[in-house]
């Protein structure tokens, strides 16, 4: 009999995380053709698919900035299709820290297969904030995996200190005795030559039973204790073989799991920064202005508040296209359906306090993954470019493109550039030799 099996998936939520399997199975033989269509079930889905070893595409985040909604990403989601996609929402958030919990979740959600990231503005800063989390993290687990070990190494060589101590200390108690005896013998010495045999015979018999005695004893006593220590060195050899057999689960085990990462081949920044508040507002905004803005929120309707700052996000240039204007201004977070006023209020609080720039140094002076690319337009003014230019010049291992004339939504302005940047990049970081890749595709420079 022949049997065929047609599976396909479809995401009908937008929050990612409910599936629907769709599979159509033929089956032929003597009796014919039958078809079974259209079986479904949600979530069990990923699991068949991971038991048949189809292939899973890679899973794209977007992370929205402040004071806007996921729905900015929909269109460009569309034209990726070689992602499955997944969106982030500060709608539960109040606090800085739930805020970057929401960042967090997806990947918590879906630990398993091949991520990228796309942080725009305020979700580029907690995607970073994200990153660092996690590499310190795992610092962690391997400093107290190598702590331990260094730990169990150490006992190991106090028990031979202490076991050479205890035979040091026989070897002079038996030093002793023999000195004690040949003081004895020596008194014997001046007596007649006949009792002081006799003395002497007797003392030797004495002393030769004791010593006889002793040794004997001390024979049984350390082929005993010899006995107990390796009986005691098995059990433990074979507790720690026991532990080195389950994958290593004791020691790195133990600490390396805890700090079980998320597979992220990349992560693209847009528009963001690395310290928003900048008094000479030459690479960000005066704390002033972040100030009236929280008073604003507090005093006034949100709305107004967001609506001030959905103007600033296109540059000179682009304000002349009242469609780009419209597109902003329609994407403005719809209160109470992606964040609410303490989630908005929370994040204006982040963008006072944050500095990302020792975070910035760590992450971009280690090779691995994840890659980082960072798209920015010229003429931002959220975001200056002198933000970029200074995560620039403390960057090691970091791509950076300027877009020129675009403001601080160049995705929605300069949409088909910044998707070809965004396609050779993805690419290119699943390959793994991904400078050599990047460049050629990019004919020789980024």
């Amino acid at each position: 009999m022949k049997i065929e099996v047609d599976i396909w998936m479809k995401k009908e939520e937008s929050d990612g995380m409910k599936y629907v399997c769709y599979h159509t199975v033929h089956a032929e033989g003597d009796m014919g053709r039958m078809e079974i269509q259209s079986t479904r079930f949600e979530k069990g889905c990923m699991q068949v698919a991971a038991s048949l070893k189809l292939p899973f595409k890679p899973k794209l985040l977007w992370v929205h900035g402040w004071g806007m909604s996921s729905s900015v990403w929909r269109h460009l989601a569309a034209m990726l299709p070689e992602f499955e996609h997944r969106y982030v929402s500060y709608a539960d958030a109040s606090t800085v820290a739930e805020l970057l919990a929401a960042v967090r979740r997806p990947f918590e959600d879906e630990p398993e297969g091949e991520w990228h990231a796309i942080g725009w503005s305020m979700g580029g800063m907690l995607l970073l904030e994200l990153l660092t989390e996690w590499r310190e993290a795992s610092d962690i687990g391997l400093n107290k995996a190598w702590e331990q070990d260094q730990g169990q190494e150490q006992e190991r060589k106090q028990r031979q200190e202490q076991e050479q101590e205890q035979v040091q200390v026989h070897e002079q108690k038996q030093e002793k005795e023999l000195e004690s005896h040949r003081e004895q013998e020596q008194m014997l010495e001046p007596m007649e030559e006949q009792v002081q045999n006799q003395v002497q015979n007797q003392v030797q018999n004495q002393v030769q039973n004791q010593v006889q005695n002793q040794v004997q004893n001390q024979v049984q006593n350390q082929v005993h204790e010899q006995e107990r220590k390796q009986e005691q060195e098995q059990v433990q050899e074979q507790k720690q073989e026991h532990e080195r057999g389950i994958g290593r689960t004791g020691c790195m085990g133990d600490y390396v799991a805890a700090v079980r990462l998320p597979v992220v081949r990349s992560v693209i920044l847009t528009g963001t920064t690395l310290r928003f508040i900048d008094d000479t507002g030459q690479a960000g905004w005066p704390d002033r202005v972040v100030r009236r803005m929280r008073r604003r929120l507090a005093q006034a309707a949100p709305a107004d508040t967001l609506r001030a700052f959905a103007e600033c996000i296109p540059a000179a240039a682009e304000r002349a296209s009242a469609e780009s204007c419209r597109w902003l201004l329609e994407h403005t977070a719809a209160l109470g359906q992606d964040i609410t006023p303490a989630g908005l209020d929370a994040g204006l609080a982040y963008l006072q306090q944050a500095d990302l720039e020792r975070a910035w140094a760590r992450l971009t002076d280690a090779p691995d993954d994840p890659r980082l690319y960072w798209l920015h337009g010229a003429n931002d003014s959220v975001c200056p470019l002198a933000a970029q230019q200074r995560a620039q010049a403390t960057c090691g291992h970091a791509r950076f493109v300027v877009l020129p004339h675009a403001g601080h939504a160049p995705f929605a302005t300069q949409t088909a550039q910044w998707l070809h940047h965004i396609r050779m990049w993805c690419s290119a970081s699943s390959k793994g030799s991904l400078f050599d890749d990047f460049q050629m595709e990019q004919g020789g420079g980024a």
